[in-house]
């Protein structure tokens, strides 16, 4: 019997399976739009814990995700500017502003949501009350059946359910309900999540990667921050370095030889170890470069594009953290949307040169300001959304501070 003939392997059929399944998996994943591509790869192997060896899932859901993320990059270009995501979004920010607690994509089922919902509430606030979706209604609606919205509480559910209608419809959106308070709210929507920044990175996929060991010197608080030890060095320069805060360095180590890589501004700048290799600065997403560098290797290539604009942020809001992280416009002004009402949630934004703006929400409102250290005085005042989003618009891309632009401004000086 020849090659050709030879009976297909029994192992096949599963791999496909596997295949299949991961890809189910990921494209879901993708389009929840909550998780950059390393967390989904994780995620991926916990989901398919026990089908399969861990090392086999994980390498095929990195190809995976890198194939998804791209094709996911590509469609959102030809969205509308305002998604039905969006109009979502917008309500329920209204809708917590007003005193009704409003989550999106909150705990993993409706029970759990209903039990755990007082605990997401603003402490030393009584709201008057809640609404959310939970996971399994945002894979829901990412299959194209929408989302059904609990709400509550159960003494006042048919005015807080009529309240949280009119806010759906304020924002153009369908919605469905009968004023039956046994009854869930359903919005039928397009799901269309964009993602930017962190969550629209791809992992490059270089096909003469290694992998280099990683130490981190210094705190780096990202929720997705790198950890320590081996890793790819295209995932590592294209998932992880972009976002570097500057007050911490990463050394590279591969075949005996180290590099430092620390931030300056909108570069990456690289110390090699060896006397011989001088000192290399890059932009912020070309890291691989320095890799290959490392590696005694060209560094020939077109350098990454750049994207718009430049913020360095620090703040809380609702996907975690941030501290001292590099940031494009794009991803600035997606964290100001996320930011919850009534929380404390704030984002504190340095321009190239040092201008400052910040913005958190208190409960009179989205209070944006210039910190002037050399005045010493704050300038401010409560604003719109649209206000905050100009404000930090200017200073991402012009590098300047526009809050006094905003006339009607509150001074406050500091001690």
């Amino acid at each position: 019997m020849t090659h050709d003939d030879a009976a297909p392997s029994a192992d096949a059929p599963a791999e496909d399976d596997l295949r299949a399944e991961i890809r189910t998996f990921v494209r879901r994943q993708v389009a929840l739009a909550e998780l950059p591509a390393a967390a989904i790869v994780t995620e991926t192997v916990e989901y398919l814990d026990g089908e399969a060896e861990e090392d086999r899932v994980a390498e095929l859901a990195w190809a995976v995700v890198a194939e998804e993320l791209t094709a996911h990059l590509a469609d959102q270009r030809s969205w509308p500017e305002v998604t039905d995501n969006d109009r979502l979004t917008a309500a329920f920010r209204a809708l917590t502003a007003a005193g009704v607690v409003a989550r999106e994509n909150f705990t993993c089922c409706q029970n759990c949501g209903v039990a755990e919902i007082g605990d997401d509430m603003p402490r030393g606030m009584t709201p008057r009350g809640y609404t959310f979706y939970h996971r399994q209604d945002a894979e829901h609606g990412v299959g194209g059946t929408g989302v059904h919205l609990a709400y509550g509480p159960r003494e006042s559910a048919a005015e807080i359910g009529a309240e949280v209608v009119a806010a759906l419809r304020a924002e153009g959106l369908t919605v469905h309900w009968d004023g039956e308070t046994g009854r869930r709210i359903h919005v039928p929507l397009v799901w269309r999540r964009r993602r930017v920044g962190r969550l629209a990175a791809v992992p490059a996929m270089v096909d003469d990667d290694v992998e280099v060991d990683v130490e981190l010197l210094g705190t780096w608080t990202a929720a997705h921050r790198p950890g320590d030890g081996p890793m790819a060095g295209g995932r590592l320069t294209a998932l992880h370095l972009p976002w570097l805060p500057a007050a911490v360095r990463v050394r590279l180590t591969w075949a005996g030889r180290s590099v430092e890589v620390r931030r300056e501004g909108d570069s990456l700048v690289g110390t090699f170890v060896d006397p011989g290799v001088p000192e290399l600065t890059v932009g912020r997403y070309d890291g691989l470069v320095l890799v290959r560098r490392l590696r005694g290797l060209p560094t020939t290539g077109e350098p990454a594009p750049t994207p718009v604009g430049f913020l360095v942020v620090t703040g809380d809001h609702a996907d975690g953290s941030d501290r001292d992280v590099p940031m494009e416009l794009a991803e600035s002004l997606a964290l100001l949307r996320t930011m919850r009402p009534l929380s404390g949630d704030f984002l504190t934004c340095f321009g190239r040169s040092g201008g400052c703006v910040q913005t958190t929400w208190e409960p009179d409102g989205l209070w944006v300001e210039e910190l002037d250290t050399e005045a010493g005085v704050v300038v401010g005042r409560y604003a719109t959304l649209t206000e905050v989003e100009r404000v930090l618009t200017v200073l991402a891309v012009e590098d300047r501070v526009a809050v006094r632009e905003l006339g009607d401004l509150t001074t406050l000086h500091l001690r």
